[in-house]
């Protein structure tokens, strides 16, 4: 049974979605306008703090950084074959494309922003990451083979 899993286009999609997932958090995810924000430098980083957004007035940066939480619960629903797991993985790709739509971030506290002059490998690694899985999650719902074995 277990190599029957492993031939499936679907394990190998997964694995490869949480690669991407993991190595995005070693590159910088966008450079900004002022060099002393170095905040930014670091995916990990943005991570692990971006959910404290909304203390600055960030709600929609906080929004946007739940597509994180998302994925993950999606890749959990992925691996345990579930249905409706296209629905969170598309959920936190449609916050990805939403990020692209942004000109500017909270620059620390104040609530002062800053302008992102372009995109860095780490954001292009995440949002890759986050096609593979909603690729998968429409594999799981359109094919009733792939959620019995």
């Amino acid at each position: 049974m277990f190599k029957k899993e492993i031939k499936s286009p679907q394990v190998w999609l997964t694995v490869l979605s949480i690669a991407l997932y993991i190595l995005s958090m070693f590159f910088t995810p966008f450079y900004v306008a002022n060099p002393k924000a170095d905040i930014y430098s670091s995916s990990f980083f943005i991570l692990l703090s971006g959910w404290m957004a909304v203390l600055g007035g960030g709600l929609f940066l906080t929004l946007i950084w739940l597509a994180n939480p998302l994925y993950i619960f999606g890749a959990f629903l992925v691996l345990n074959k579930e249905k409706f797991a296209v629905i969170p993985v598309t959920l936190s790709l449609l916050l990805a494309i939403y990020f692209t739509t942004l000109d500017s971030v909270m620059d620390g506290e104040s609530g002062k922003t800053t302008a992102i002059t372009k995109l860095g490998a780490g954001f292009y690694l995440w949002f890759s990451s986050f096609i593979t899985m909603v690729v998968v999650g429409v594999m799981l719902f359109r094919n009733e083979k792939l959620r019995k074995f």
